[in-house]
């Protein structure tokens, strides 16, 4: 009955419930009804038999008294047959039967006895039987009627509810049907219907709870995925254990410090018991006991076991982990290798003991600690530098004559024991900036931590920097300032010339490349702004490199110079004229009109060819090859106004050198030209066909002459002239400018690293990479590469690293000099001195060697400035720990004068050239 019931539907159950509950009223309610018909009757016949009493009580009295038993008979008879009775029955005094008519009494009668009495005299009886049979069939009539009606109504009921239950009973399935879609997962499910009544209230209580589902569900997604990018992946050993100690999740992080996997330590491993060393195992799982109750802890010590049988040391750290409700879940720890800690612990409880060894030496070591302070304090006395010693209240204890010479105090005058506003004001120099010191003063005297260097400018110009030192004694107790002051004035005008040295050509003052590049920026936006045009001339002296080769670079240099001076005076003020390297110039002419290019053209021209030059006895005639482009008219941008002046240069070239030309775009020289500056074809063909070869030049230690090692330099062959070489000068600018300078620094790579696999005995090779390098992630993998496949030694290779490319993308220089020092390459930091930040970005780049710029170093022993920055480079360079070297090294006297500064390496003409076959290649040194 109840797997019956069981498969019936919600709506055939409540109906069936319904009908069931009305039916029992009902029935109820017929039983009522039957009692009460019944009651009514009984009382109705009951009263009926009485009124018959009593009539007959009255209508007997005369014949029972006259003993007339004819009348009594009659009157019983007659009211019998009227009266529907079943029996009556007279009985006189003497209580015998006068008249007795009809039947016995049923148990269903009803019977009345009723005395016949006058004053008090008693004179007989009468017995009255009424027949219940119409009690029973009106009972049977009123149970017929009511059960017609009850099933009537059962009938009725049965169609309302199946049809209002119908309505109901299809939402309630929707519901049904939507929670299984929610219990297989389908969390995007909404209901239709919502309402006011108690059903759309529930469908939108409903909706609302998924909603809620799907939220809190794609929280936990995001947030496991969260837990599992932070444990999966930490450096440190995470496990979660049950309650009971059962192992619920371990991360990936097991399997590098203990070998084994994951699957091994949730399936087949009692883990952790199973990696804890025997000897700790027992104090450990009671410490596991104890942790799993519920308590936190950390730094417990123990030794780990490792797959392959080793152990290390390790701390335990824990903490007990409840679900929302605050239910305990378990434990989390993490498991932390403590091997260099245990190292550490090791070596200080040495040094303890050594400690404790020393301070029983103290005692011997007073006196010599007072001999100590005297020498101390004559090294104070004798240091450039002020030393100012203040107590914890603000007053002088200490200052050494250089802080009274720099602050202008007369020496006899006593400081010790004022305070320090009151020092400073007998000092004879005037504060450029009197109440700025005073607020730095107040802040300085409040603080108990370094400070930061803080700058003072006096009224004369002096430059005075502070710093300012906490003193603390043994207990680490302030106990006053140490104030170090420095006079930087000198070394301030000397930044000054590095930024004038920046942006200025070092031989002849001009602006260099790098100025002139911005100046003809600016002066394009003018150009634009104000409507009118600009010109840039190109020249370069014909034939300078012959000059150059056959009379040296001096009187090269020397030319250059002079070139420089002649054309400066033909230059207006509001005009740039700039040297863009080797003997090329550029003039800028802003809001130029008519001809007035060309009219200056002329006169550069004409300058040039009139200056007399006398080198060592020997006349030098010098002619000019100048090309002009106009902007907006020849181009569009800086870059095509350049390539358009270069252009015309050539074009000047062409038709017989000594002259100048103005850009033509449709001429056949034109056509020469651009094929000519096609160096990305250029550079691709020399890739292609092997037209790049490598010479040689030994860089040697100052000290004995020997060789140290060799640096590689790329030449260019001419494809149309195989016997002319073409010089990097030419070709690396385009190349990085086109990109293809990465493929060259590889082939260069390929090539150094084919030769030191090839010939172990020849010495190491310094190469150079270009700017746009440093910023290639994958260069390092690839010299790693080459060097494990040559298995060439990493020390024998030394990249060169410019410091211009280094400054100006300092991460990419730090990364790849990083990476180039964990392959075991050496580094060398290349042209350093051309920026006027050098010193400071030194401490940022850990290369091996510095190689200072030959701007620098050429005619060295003739520039006193010169001397004074290579000193100054090589002293920081050696207190940093770094090897130098001077390149274009081309004299003796240069020579002498390096070994005096302590310069370690030093290459150039005087010691030997550039070649393909040097000696060294050859395995000799």
């Amino acid at each position: 009955m109840k797997a019956w019931l069981g498969r019936l539907s919600l709506r055939y159950k409540l109906t069936l419930a319904a009908l069931a509950v009305e039916a029992v009223m009902l029935s109820f309610l017929i039983a009522n009804g039957v009692q009460l018909t019944t009651q009514s009757l009984q009382q109705q016949a009951e009263q009926r038999v009485r009124e018959v009493g009593e009539t007959l009580e009255a209508a007997l009295l005369a014949p029972l008294t006259q003993q007339d038993d004819a009348s009594v008979r009659d009157i019983i008879e007659t009211l019998q047959h009227d009266g529907g009775l079943e029996m009556i029955e007279v009985r006189d005094s003497s209580n015998r039967v006068v008249h007795r008519t009809g039947s016995g009494a049923a148990a269903t009668d009803f019977r009345r006895v009723q005395p016949i009495e006058l004053a008090g005299q008693r004179y007989g009886e009468v017995v009255l039987v009424l027949s219940g049979d119409f009690i029973q069939q009106a009972r049977i009539r009123y149970v017929q009627q009511s059960l017609i009606i009850a099933a009537a109504a059962l009938l009725l009921t049965g169609i309302l509810l199946a049809l209002s239950t119908g309505a109901v009973v299809r939402r309630f399935v929707a519901l049904t049907r939507a929670s299984r879609r929610m219990a297989q997962g389908d969390l995007d499910v909404k209901l239709t219907g919502e309402g006011e009544d108690e059903i759309g209230q529930l469908i939108g209580t409903f909706n609302r709870m998924a909603e809620a589902v799907r939220f809190n569900v794609e929280r936990a997604h995001e947030n496991e995925a969260r837990f599992h990018a932070i444990a999966d992946y930490t450096h440190d050993l995470e496990f979660w254990l049950s309650p009971e100690g059962k192992l619920l999740w371990v991360n990936p992080s097991v399997e590098r410090m203990l070998g084994y996997s994951v699957g091994e330590c949730m399936g087949q491993m009692n883990f952790p018991a199973d990696i804890i060393h025997p000897e700790d195992r027992t104090a450990t799982e009671f410490q596991l006991r104890h942790a799993l109750r519920g308590t936190s802890g950390q730094g417990y010590a123990l030794r780990v076991c490792r797959k392959d049988g080793g152990h290390f040391w390790a701390a335990l750290n824990w903490q007990p982990i409840h679900d929302y409700s605050g239910v305990y879940q378990g434990i989390r720890a993490s498991i932390h290798s403590i091997d260099d800690l245990k190292a550490t612990e090791s070596n200080l409880r040495q040094a303890i003991n050594e400690l404790r060894t020393a301070e029983s030496l103290q005692s011997k070591y007073l006196a010599e600690t007072e001999q100590e302070r005297a020498r101390l304090v004559s090294l104070l006395s004798a240091m450039n530098l002020g030393i100012l010693f203040v107590a914890a209240d603000g007053r002088v204890i200490y200052h050494n004559p250089t802080f009274s010479r720099m602050w202008m105090i007369e020496e006899e005058t006593d400081l010790i024991g004022l305070p320090v506003h009151e020092v400073l004001a007998k000092s004879a120099s005037t504060l450029a900036r009197p109440d700025h010191f005073s607020k730095h003063l107040l802040e300085v005297l409040k603080t108990r931590e370094l400070s930061d260097s803080y700058e003072i400018q006096m009224a004369d110009g002096r430059v005075i920097t502070e710093l300012d030192y906490p003193v603390r004694d043994r207990e680490g107790r302030f106990i006053g300032h140490l104030w170090i002051y420095e006079d930087v004035t000198r070394e301030r005008q000397t930044a000054d010339q590095l930024v004038y040295l920046a942006e200025r050509d070092a031989l002849t003052g001009l602006y260099n490349r790098h100025r002139f590049q911005q100046e003809l920026a600016r002066t394009m936006l003018e150009t634009d702004r104000h409507q009118t045009q600009c010109a840039v001339m190109f020249f370069d002296l014909d034939e300078f490199k012959t000059i150059n080769d056959s009379s040296g670079h001096r009187a090269g240099d020397a030319l250059l110079i002079r070139v420089a001076g002649e054309i400066g005076t033909l230059v207006r003020r509001n005009e740039v004229l700039a040297r863009l390297g080797g003997d090329e110039f550029a003039i800028l002419l802003p809001a130029v009109q008519d001809n007035e290019a060309e009219a200056l053209a002329e006169r550069v021209v004409r300058a040039v060819a009139q200056i007399p030059f006398r080198f060592e006895g020997q006349n030098l005639r010098l002619t000019t090859s100048l090309g002009i482009a106009y902007y907006p008219g020849h181009a569009a941008d800086a870059d095509d106004l350049v390539a358009r002046a270069d252009i015309a240069m050539y074009q000047a070239k062409d038709a017989g050198k000594n002259t100048w030309r103005v850009y033509r775009a449709d001429t056949v020289a034109d056509s020469e030209m651009r094929s000519r500056l096609s160096w990305g074809e250029r550079i691709s063909n020399a890739l292609d066909k092997a037209l790049f070869q490598l010479h040689f030049q030994g860089v040697y230690r100052a000290e004995d002459g020997t060789l140290s090692h060799l640096e590689a330099l790329i030449r260019m062959t001419d494809e149309r002239n195989p016997d002319q070489l073409i010089m990097p000068a030419h070709f690396i600018p385009l190349a990085e400018k086109s990109g293809r300078i990465l493929d060259i620094d590889r082939w260069v790579i390929r090539e150094v690293l084919r030769m030191l696999s090839d010939n172990p005995d020849i010495p190491s090779i310094a190469i150079n990479i270009s700017g746009r390098s440093l910023s290639e992630p994958s260069l390092p993998q690839f010299i790693g590469d080459a060097i494990r496949e040559g298995c060439v030694t990493p020390s024998r290779l030394i990249v060169e690293i410019t410091e211009t490319a280094a400054v100006s993308d300092l991460h990419d220089a730090q990364h790849m000099i990083e990476a180039l020092r964990q392959l075991g390459c050496g580094v060398c930091l290349d042209d350093f001195g051309v920026g006027f930040a050098s010193f400071a970005y030194l401490k940022h780049l850990h290369v091996d060697t510095i190689k200072i710029d030959g701007i620098f170093i050429r005619d060295l022993a003739n520039d006193h400035d010169n001397q004074v920055f290579v000193q100054a480079m090589v002293s920081v360079a050696l207190g940093l720990g770094k090897s130098v070297v001077a390149e274009y090294v081309e004299d003796g006297q240069t020579l002498a004068l390096l070994r005096r500064f302590g310069v370690d390496l030093v290459q150039g003409y005087h010691l030997d050239r550039p070649i393909p076959d040097h000696p060294a290649l050859q395995g000799k040194d």
